[in-house]
């Protein structure tokens, strides 16, 4: 994406956020502009002095994009448009540019079409009662005809995509569902965007993924295995603080495996400041809502080593507002707490039947132990003249085995554990 200059418009000095986004959007931030007001002006979002201010300002410093550190109405859009002759974006608009920007499978450039489209479709209706010709030096230049043709082709892009993604949904859904019947268990990391999911996801399962001091470096999902084990891991789209319902909907497929894993992993950046974290973790609990259960929810607070002193208050925070299963400290980068983290894992997903046995080191053996490792969760192996084999599977499971189990030449030492209790 080529770097653009861009000047910054706030009506408060709280702007690390949207300084962040534009950073990942690749909008050089030239000068900024602050108003202290509590509420935006309803035509200028700014005042209107401070609007005049601003048109004689950008004589002198001309930029390529203002930048709105807020939700514009359409009405404001198009006067701040109109009346400073520039491409103007507010929070969401450069949300949906780094999200186009980044979008690489088929599903996830639909999704932001879609949510591009939706973001649209307010703006062209206040450009089809408001515009004239040659006034808009963006993509409605055309006036008022091309305005009102370029909204109904809009509305029918929008009902062909939510088609295809109706249809890539039942795939997501038959596909887990093949998982499922596999065996397969799913944990999901979930989280506040750039709190470090996919470095955890790098240090959990071993394998190369996309990490990146960016915000929404992932845009769809990437699941890989846990080791040898019939746990899966997937990455999924960084959660934003205040997303409009249409943007959430847009990306309702991506969410769904948040929604139907067996665990959540919410990554919280424990380095930021207090008041950040409280406001992320209601953000999230507001996206989850009642779809994913508080004792589903692991917290895992990353960057732990950053400042230490203060972990007891986060333990405290995140508790009181996500009620979830355990809070466990980590750090993606060195790899502390990582133990922790997946025993607390384990501890949860693990069948609850427990299978000890030795038999001779045959092929037959062989055979067997790679049926269990493909299909069950195995703790342990020890090879030698003997093979001895402990691991774990469901009461459904038990039965079928313990026939090919005890077929095995040199069968002996079977045991099965249940709630403590040890049956020969």
């Amino acid at each position: 994406m080529t770097v653009r200059q861009g000047a910054l418009i706030s009506l408060h000095h709280n702007v690390g956020e949207i300084e962040e986004l534009c950073r990942s959007a690749d909008i050089d931030i030239v000068f900024e502009v602050v108003q202290q007001r509590t509420r935006p002006d309803q035509s200028y979002f700014l005042g209107k002095g401070r609007f005049r201010e601003l048109q004689e300002l950008l004589k002198e410093r001309d930029v390529e994009v203002l930048v709105i550190n807020g939700d514009l109405k359409p009405s404001q859009h198009f006067n701040l448009e109109n009346g400073l002759k520039k491409e103007c974006l507010d929070r969401i608009g450069v949300v949906l540019d780094i999200f186009t920007s980044r979008a690489e499978s088929r599903e996830s450039k639909l999704q932001v079409e879609l949510a591009r489209l939706r973001y649209q479709v307010p703006l062209m209706k206040e450009w089809v009662h408001s515009a004239k010709a040659g006034e808009h030096p963006g993509f409605l230049g055309g006036g008022e005809y091309a305005v009102d043709v370029y909204y109904n082709i809009i509305r029918r892009r929008m009902a062909q995509i939510e088609e295809d993604l109706r249809g890539l949904a039942r795939d997501g859904d038959l596909r887990r569902d093949v998982r499922r019947y596999k065996g397969f268990r799913t944990v999901c990391l979930a989280g506040y965007t750039n709190a470090g999911k996919s470095s955890l996801m790098r240090k959990l399962t071993g394998e190369e993924v996309l990490v990146a001091d960016r915000m929404f470096s992932t845009l769809g999902t990437t699941t890989r295995r846990i080791g040898s084990t019939k746990v899966l891991l997937t990455d999924t789209v960084g959660f934003l603080q205040d997303l409009p319902h249409f943007m959430v909907e847009a990306f309702r497929n991506t969410l769904e495996d948040v929604f139907t894993a067996d665990l959540v992993i919410l990554v919280v950046d424990s380095s930021e400041p207090l008041y950040d974290i409280n406001m992320k973790l209601g953000a999230v609990q507001n996206i989850l809502g009642d779809g994913v259960p508080a004792g589903r929810i692991i917290v895992a607070l990353n960057k732990c080593d950053v400042d230490p002193d203060r972990l007891g208050d986060l333990i405290s925070m995140a508790t009181s507002i996500l009620d979830p299963l355990a809070v466990v400290q980590i750090s993606a980068l060195t790899g502390e707490g990582i133990g922790s983290l997946m025993e607390v894992v384990n501890g949860y997903l693990r069948p609850p039947l427990l299978i000890r046995f030795s038999a001779n080191n045959t092929a037959e053996a062989a055979t067997l132990i790679s049926k269990i490792y493909e299909d069950l969760y195995v703790e342990s192996v020890e090879y030698s003249d003997k093979v001895k084999v402990v691991f774990r599977c469901t009461h459904d499971d038990v039965d079928a085995l313990m026939d090919r189990i005890y077929s095995l030449p040199g069968i002996n030492d079977v045991f099965s554990e249940d709630d403590g209790k040890y049956v020969r």
